[in-house]
């Protein structure tokens, strides 16, 4: 029983962080629209692409709820600057600093304190 407990719990996990991966499009998005011409087409398609996934997420956030505790789930949550650190670097080529790679392992090594609290 515990072993089906357990694929369940990473199942949720995974989940967890497509969800997250969804929630840092919308910082991708918000950082194309700013290029933008104040209320251009291209501007208000970025932002309502924007409000679109935020409704996205909302939705399969509550799903997750079901799923996972609470602080489970808000601890994953900082899992975003990791993701939006490497969409920066791969879409934007912006640097990895070693001070971001530290805050990075911080964050983990939280995610992983809580997780494994169980």
């Amino acid at each position: 029983m515990k072993n089906s407990s357990k694929k369940t719990n990473i199942r949720s996990l995974i989940f967890l962080h497509v969800i997250l991966l969804i929630y840092a499009g919308v910082s991708v998005l918000s950082k194309l629209a700013s290029g933008q011409e104040l209320l251009s087409m291209n501007f208000i398609l970025m932002y309502g692409g924007v409000v679109l996934l935020l409704m996205v997420y909302a939705v399969l956030w509550q799903q997750v709820l079901k799923k996972l505790p609470l602080t489970t789930a808000f601890a994953n949550k900082s899992a975003v600057m990791i993701w939006g650190m490497i969409i920066g670097a791969v879409m934007w080529h912006e640097k990895i600093t070693w001070i971001m790679i530290a805050g990075t392992l911080v964050i983990i090594a939280g995610v992983c304190l809580v997780v494994m609290e169980d």
